[in-house]
Order: C-alpha cells, then structure tokens, then sequence
C-alpha cells in the first residue's frame, strides 16, 4: 500500500506544479519576440502556432461546430494570457450566430440580435482597424491579456494599454457574450 500513497503524492505534485508553471513563464509568451505577427486570418479552429496557445490536455482538440446557414464570418477575438492563462475564442456570423470554445472545449452557440450586429459592425468600422498597428501591446505589462481581433481580413493584436475607444467596446461586447457562452 505505500507504493500507491507515494505514486499519487508524486501524481498530485506534478498536477499542482503543472498548473502553476502555465502561469508564468514554462510556454513562451505571446508577446514574446520568438510569436509570429499576424498577417493574415487565422483559421478558425486553435493551433500549436497561436499566441497564448499552451500544450496540454485542457487544449480544445477539435473545432467548434459551424453554425447552420452559412453565414460568412463577421469578426473574430481571441483572448490569451493573463493570469489565468486564458486560451478563449469567439466567431461571430454576419447572420448574429456565434460559436465559442475555450481551454475546456466548445462553449453554447449563442446570437446577437440584429441591432447588436449593427453595433458590433458600427463599433469596427470606427475603430478602422486598417489603420492601427498590427500589434499594440506594451512590452513592460506581464500576464496581460492579448485580445486579437479579426475582422475583414484585417488582424489586430492589443492589450487594450493603447486604448481606441471604439475597439475597447466591441472588445467588451463580444467578451461579453464569450463570457457567458463558456460559463457551465
């Protein structure tokens, strides 16, 4: 019997030690110089390659189910980082429909109503992301929150130091809704 008392202390330790070193500093950092910029839409299920992507069986392994109709995609943010090592994603339709995942797996579809759609589109257009750099995140700030943003084929990286009012809004109503969709 002290075999197995001293395998699941060993078990139990390795667990702990392992939540623990995700936090702060065993996997690269997404700001880190070695992470790719964004130069392009991602696809829309995580990969190994992704900012804030951590291996791992907590890592979602299969893609979020498309939502029926076909609605091309209007917009999507991932979060990462910060201290609870968020690996999180929301794919919004122009249609409103909305497919989540997170590091535990898939979240609940969900939709915005028309006039958050509209907002959501308003919010965008105004933020002109065309305009902003690729990546705005400050280089002194440790276990931020990177929020990447993907919206007519334009990809912003920002950790809302460098504040665009517009943008900071639609990054609130869609982690607004991501929030909610993940919570079980």
């Amino acid at each position: 019997m002290p075999s197995r008392r001293v395998t699941r202390r060993v078990l139990l330790a390795g667990l702990l030690f392992g939540s623990f070193a995700g936090c702060s500093g065993g996997a690269p950092r997404a700001d880190s110089p070695r992470s790719p910029e964004p130069s392009a839409p991602r696809p829309p299920a995580p990969g190994p390659s992704d900012p804030g992507q951590r291996p791992g069986p907590a890592a979602p392994s299969d893609p979020a189910p498309e939502p029926q109709g076909g609605a091309a995609e209007l917009v999507t943010l991932h979060m990462s980082g910060g201290y609870a090592g968020l690996d999180d994603e929301i794919v919004v339709r122009t249609d409103g429909s909305y497919t989540t995942s997170g590091r535990r797996g898939p979240g609940r579809p969900g939709s915005f109503d028309g006039a958050e759609v509209a907002r959501l589109r308003r919010l965008l257009d105004e933020a002109a992301l065309t305009r902003l750099p690729a990546r705005s995140v400050d280089p002194n700030l440790r276990d931020n929150v990177l929020y990447r943003v993907t919206y007519r084929d334009h990809v912003v990286v920002t950790d809302l130091s460098e504040p665009v009012p517009a943008l900071s809004d639609a990054i609130t109503l869609l982690r607004t809704a991501l929030t909610e969709a993940l919570r079980r």
